[in-house]
């Protein structure tokens, strides 16, 4: 189907390019994501922009491919800092480096030797191979650290706060509907309807909250990342 929507069209490049990068065909996930990125910036998403171009260099690292990987998370960076979000500008500077170079010396003896060594030589590969050779506890422990340290980024985690972002207006509508005020309903619905059309799927959850549904279980199984932020700040909205 195709759309006038510049967003939507990103959005649709994205995940090809997404399909592609599993493939091994990254000059042609290069090419959609150039694509992608010109159509944000046609839509005045800023924040889309960067997020995808970070999410494309970090995974590239996960491939092994640190070199390729640097400029466009030194890109991100740049763009981040020029919106005003200069912690996620500098996670992806600090992934853009050396890791092993700027990582605490401490830190790095700390780790399984498979792991430190995958680290210093930069191979994303070699890394997530040592990760899934730990028992399981040990692997959530040592990927919150490396998460927290800024040498692993969660791609779904980038595209739920990006949605988030994204559609903050709407959700607050949302919310208010939920608390009564019906002056905006038939255009959240209007929005809802459109959403799920793109493969969005929380107009189901929404209804529910309008019926006055407010435990996360009922409201968020089934849902992906993406689409479990946006239920969930709806909550906090109401919860605020």
């Amino acid at each position: 189907m195709t759309t006038n929507n510049p967003k939507a069209q990103a959005d649709a490049l994205i995940a090809r390019g997404r399909a592609l990068i599993e493939q091994g065909r990254l000059p042609e996930a290069t090419d959609l994501l150039n694509q992608a990125v010109k159509l944000y910036w046609a839509a005045g998403d800023s924040y889309s922009a960067a997020a995808q171009t970070g999410n494309y260099g970090w995974a590239l690292r996960r491939m092994g491919r640190a070199d390729l990987a640097r400029p466009y998370l030194e890109h991100a960076a740049t763009i981040f800092d020029e919106i005003g979000l200069a912690e996620f500008a500098e996670r992806h500077r600090f992934a853009a480096n050396d890791v092993a170079s700027v990582l605490d010396p401490a830190f790095l003896d700390s780790l399984p030797p498979a792991v430190r060594g995958a680290l210093e030589r930069g191979d994303g590969a070699a890394l997530q191979f040592a990760l899934d050779a730990l028992p399981v506890a040990e692997q959530q422990i040592i990927y919150e650290r490396l998460t927290a340290a800024g040498v692993i980024s969660d791609a779904d985690e980038e595209q739920a706060e990006s949605a988030v972002q994204q559609f903050e207006p709407l959700l607050q509508a949302i919310a208010a509907v939920a608390r009564g005020d019906e002056s905006e309903r038939a255009d959240v619905e209007v929005a809802l309807e459109d959403l799920e059309r793109k493969g969005w799927r929380v107009r189901r959850p929404v209804e529910k909250i309008w019926a006055g549904e407010r435990r996360p279980g009922p409201l968020l199984y089934g849902l992906d990342p993406s689409d479990t932020a946006m239920v969930q700040r709806v909550l906090e909205i109401l919860e605020s």
